[in-house]
């Protein structure tokens, strides 16, 4: 039986903030430069004589990531497994072991120029306005949602910002994704609590008032709240813009 681990990465779109999907062409049959998600097979055994090998999934998942992408995520969860007979055809049965990752605008500036990566929509795949091969389609879905989860009762949605973020790009970042956030809820629980401290710089003034301060996260792991963060609220139209 084969075992794959594919990666949904996923960034914010630096102008519109809308959260996108990674996608790699395919450099080999079966669907040979067609858009995919970013993955690739276990290797049990040495693939030549005195070759590298994956002695544990942490190590498959590493050298994956390094080999396709180059960059490694700002933060890396493993979701729901899926396999069947019908995944690829072409193989039998098969496992893949998919995982959610985030990228913040540091990283995407290093992927940008790739040719051979792309960002789309999320939504455009949940819909199936784009058709990936396999069942990459339904693997986004399933790690966007446990990603909309988390994004109401804990920190995740930092690791998709710059390391150096203000409270109005926090707050905006939320209302993309239809949840309204208040700025003295990010002081009360993030600020006054020590998960984002200052970092003694501004940001570039714009317009009146003050300038807004830079804040950096302390975490070393994700944080989890007792409540809900915001009020989610139904979008005037499907998907903002």
């Amino acid at each position: 039986m084969i075992v794959t681990l594919d990666f949904v990465c996923l960034r914010l779109n630096p102008q519109t903030r809308v959260p996108e999907v990674m996608l790699q062409k395919r450099q080999k049959e079966p669907n040979l430069g067609k858009d995919a998600l970013v993955g690739g097979w276990i290797w049990e055994k040495p693939m030549e004589e005195g070759g590298q090998y994956d002695q544990d999934l942490d190590q498959a998942v590493a050298r994956i990531l390094d080999q396709k992408v180059g960059v490694q995520p700002t933060y890396l969860e493993r979701v729901k497994s899926e396999g069947g007979l019908d995944r690829d055809p072409d193989l039998g049965w098969s496992v893949t072991i998919p995982h959610l990752c985030l990228f913040n605008r540091t990283d995407n500036e290093e992927l940008q120029e790739r040719p051979d990566i792309s960002w789309v929509s999320v939504q455009e795949i949940i819909n199936g306005e784009i058709v990936l091969p396999y069942d990459h389609n339904k693997l986004v879905a399933s790690a966007y949602e446990v990603f909309l989860n988390k994004v109401r009762y804990s920190s995740i949605l930092l690791y998709l910002l710059p390391q150096q973020v203000t409270i109005p790009d926090i707050v905006e970042a939320y209302q993309v994704l239809n949840i309204q956030v208040s700025k003295q809820t990010i002081f009360s629980r993030w600020v006054n609590t020590g998960l984002l401290a200052e970092t003694g710089e501004q940001k570039e003034k714009s317009g009146r008032g003050r300038a807004p301060m830079f804040y950096r996260l302390t975490e070393t792991s994700l944080s989890y709240f007792d409540s809900e963060i915001g009020k989610s609220y139904k979008p005037k139209q499907p998907w903002p813009l």
